[in-house]
């Protein structure tokens, strides 16, 4: 009984924070002249140290489908150390026309990876990644995007011999991926796919 209404508690956590994303278009977009995007290192909340590394590669594809040019990370990277930034939490501190001078763009997407979550208790496998994108033009300092989005899948086991398979089963799975430097990758790819579902394509 006490584990069942622990796992009830769970789930009910787990849906009211899985409600739709937040957006913000600004017409100022479309109007942007320059389709070039420097992805900037994303900051990471999250206890997964390649969650960073991992979301900002997705958010840099998502931007190509979309028709913009994203810039090379590396080139950006290399920029970027000139002003004294080898990370995502430094970046509050250099203004954006700075950032866009030194990277060869206007256009400049902050990330900010607020959960990278595979847990595997057993009863529970919950597997979450949540991602926040800010597209700002580095010469007005206008955001032009914002949103957020997020990838989740939670399975429950009430019978203990299913939760034992599903248990080494995940074990497995986490190990692959590991292998495959691509964690969470079904939920990294929703999370990245929905924080960009609004932005006007060019």
């Amino acid at each position: 009984m006490h584990r069942r209404l622990a796992v009830l508690a769970l789930l009910s956590a787990a849906c009211a924070c899985a409600g739709g994303g937040a957006y913000q278009v600004s017409p100022s977009l479309r109007a942007a002249p320059d389709a070039r995007v420097a992805v900037l290192p994303f900051d990471n909340q999250s206890t997964a140290v390649d969650a960073a590394d991992i979301m900002r590669k997705l958010a840099a594809e998502g931007f190509g489908r979309r028709g913009y040019l994203p810039l090379p990370g590396g080139e950006v990277d290399g920029a970027l150390r000139g002003l004294g930034v080898s990370e995502g939490g430094q970046l509050a501190g250099v203004k954006a026309e700075e950032i866009g001078k030194a990277v060869g763009a206007d256009l400049l997407c902050y990330g900010d990876v607020e959960d990278f979550t595979f847990q595997n208790l057993g009863f529970v496998v919950r597997k979450s990644v949540v991602l926040r994108l800010k597209l700002v033009s580095a010469s007005t300092g206008e955001t032009l995007y914002e949103g957020t989005g997020s990838g989740r899948d939670i399975k429950v086991f009430l019978n203990k011999d299913e939760a034992k398979a599903a248990f080494v089963e995940q074990l497995a799975v986490k190990l692959v991926q590991n292998i495959l430097k691509s964690p969470l990758k079904r939920e990294a790819e929703a999370a990245a796919g929905k924080a960009l579902d609004r932005l006007p394509r060019r």
